[in-house]
Formats: C-alpha cells, structure tokens, sequence
C-alpha cells in the first residue's frame, strides 16, 4: 500500500504540517489570545467557584472534563489556557483534568474518529477521554492537592472590568470561534475569509468596549505565555520532526500487531512522546490500522496523540515544575494503557 505509507509519512512530518505553513499562525495564534484574555478578563473568584480545590468534585472536574468539547487544540495549544486557569487559581487536580481531557474531547475530534475509523472506537474513546481525565486529576491532586491550599491562603481579589459581562462572553466566543476555525479542514480561501472577519469582529469590540489599560493588561498576559512557550516549543517539535524523519516508521507498526501488553504499552509511549498536529493522531491510527495495528494499540495512540507530548511535557514543566510534570506523565501513561488493554479485552481485533 504505498499511497497508505506515503500518507502515513506525510503525518509525522512535522515541518510540513506544523512548523513551516501559514496554518500554524490561525492556530497558535487564536489560542494565545484566548489564554491571555482568560488570564488578563477572569476574575479569579470565579476560576475558584468552578475549579478551585474547594470547589464540589462532582462540579469541578465535570467542568474540566468536558469544556474542551468547543476546542480544537493539540496537545501544546491546550498548554497556554491550563497555565492560565492554573495561574488564576484551579486546583492541579481539575487544572490537569483539562490538561488531557481538552485536546482530545473536542466535537471535531470525536466525529472524525466516528467517520475515519468507525462507531465503535469512537463511542469508547468519547467515554474513556474524560475518564482518563478525572483519574489524572484526581492523583495529581491527592499528590499535589496540599500546595492548591497554600496557594489560596490570600483571598482573591476580582479584577477590574470594564464594560458589559456580555461584552467578555462575546469576546471569548469569537476568539474560540478562531480557535475552531483555524483548525477546521476546508479550502484555503474559506478559512482565510472566516479568520479575517473573525479577528476584525474581534479588533473591532477591542477597540469600542475595552480601555487602553485592560487592551496593554490583555497583551501582557498574551506575551508572557509566548515568550515561555515558544523558545520550549519550537526547538522541540524540530528534534521530534528531526528524529521522525530518519526513524522508519516500518519500526513502529511492525510492534504494534496485536493486543498484548507490551504492544499497546509501546504505541502509548510512541503517541506519548511523538508531536501530533489538530487530529493528526486520527488520521495516523486509521493509517496504521489498514498496516495492521490491532485495536488496543490504535485506541493507545487516540487516547494519546492529543495528550501531553515530549514539547507539551516541556512547556508544563517551565510552568508548574518537573515534579508535576512528571506525575502528570506518569498518570497519562498508566491511565491510558489501562484503558487501551480495557478496550481491547471487549472489542478484540
């Protein structure tokens, strides 16, 4: 099947799809946007009400679990917004819930792996992702949990806004509305269309029902997380793009045959560590199913090619430190397997 193994190549090159198109600017861009505003516009007390350590389980990473349905994000643009829900005050416990449940929870995600691969996978990994996510964030806050209240021994102090509450809600859907579209599959000059009139809808309810002071609060939040994520990022996507390029990816599908442990165990370190663009990972497991990557292996790469990667991995560890970081890891990892061996014990090959 070469027009298969061509194809299979094209999605682990990450220069091509990731690094050198204009389609990363209509993506990263919208995204730190939304995680600046998130930061500069949100009152802290009302990240607290619904994600805060004190806030009811059942309530906090339900919130967590699912919100990201509306976003299309990969596993390196959901780290600007988790860093800021953090910041603002989230417990690490339905902070990390959104960490992996985000990427992989969105609309667009979950009907592709229904259309590309079928009902049944699809159906399991809708009900298996935010599952995943509430384990990780249930064990990193019993790890971690202690620090969320030192944290927030000062009470917090809303921030002020001007303007109508709508006018903030209006603001957070356009700029969602980019993130969607900027991710969405269709002709170029479409989405060029749909994110011009996105972003001068935006510059236009910036410019009428926002000051110059909340306008400067907003871009300094925005720059501080591109001046953290970035100079982490960019350099490793190019070793992953670097490494993928020379590694035959023969390799890889020739070890993931069938449902046995140590199989699925290697195609979640693969999709744990390898760099996957906007659902990439799904086209990538459809591919390495025609090769013969049996069931458990193919959910392993779906729970997660959207999860931290090695540069989401890297970014988060700038932000909340390598003994988190790596808990957080370590969680996806054992979470995901299980889940992968669950799934191939009731829908076998």
């Amino acid at each position: 099947m070469p027009e298969a193994y061509d194809n299979l190549l094209q999605v682990v090159n990450v220069f091509s799809c990731c690094l050198f198109t204009w389609e990363v600017l209509v993506t990263v861009v919208p995204a730190f946007l939304l995680a600046g505003a998130v930061t500069a516009f949100v009152p802290p007390t009302v990240v607290l009400k619904y994600l805060g350590a004190q806030a009811r389980k059942r309530v906090s990473y339900t919130v967590a679990s699912i919100s990201g349905i509306v976003l299309s994000l990969c596993s390196c643009n959901v780290v600007p917004l988790f860093v800021s829900i953090y910041r603002t005050g989230a417990g690490i416990g339905p902070a990390s819930t959104f960490l992996y449940a985000g990427p992989a929870i969105n609309l667009v995600s979950l009907v592709l792996v229904f259309e590309a691969i079928g009902w049944e996978i699809g159906l399991w990994r809708a009900i298996l992702v935010p599952v995943v996510g509430v384990a990780c964030g249930l064990t990193m806050a019993a790890i971690f949990g202690h620090e969320d209240h030192q944290r927030q021994t000062v009470p917090p102090v809303d921030l002020p806004i001007h303007g109508d509450p709508r006018t903030l809600w209006t603001l957070f859907s356009l700029l969602t509305g980019m993130v969607i579209f900027g991710a969405v599959n269709t002709l170029v000059a479409v989405k060029a269309a749909g994110m011009i009139a996105l972003a001068l809808a935006t510059i236009l309810l910036a410019w009428r029902s926002f000051t110059p002071e909340d306008l400067r609060s907003w871009g300094r939040e925005t720059w501080s997380l591109v001046k953290t994520v970035i100079p982490v990022l960019v350099p490793a996507i190019v070793v992953i793009g670097l490494a993928a390029a020379y590694v035959d990816i023969k390799w890889v599908y020739t070890r993931v045959g069938d449902n046995s442990l140590s199989d699925v165990l290697f195609a979640d370190l693969f999709g744990e560590l390898m760099y996957f663009p906007i659902l990439a990972e799904v086209i990538f497991a459809k591919i390495m199913m025609q090769f013969g990557m049996a069931n458990g292996p193919a959910m392993a790469i779906l729970l997660t090619g959207t999860g931290a990667s090695l540069p989401g991995a890297l970014i988060i560890a700038r932000f909340v430190g390598w003994q988190k970081a790596a808990a957080f890891i370590a969680c996806e990892i054992v979470f995901t397997t299980a889940a992968a061996m669950l799934f191939a014990g009731v829908v076998p090959t």
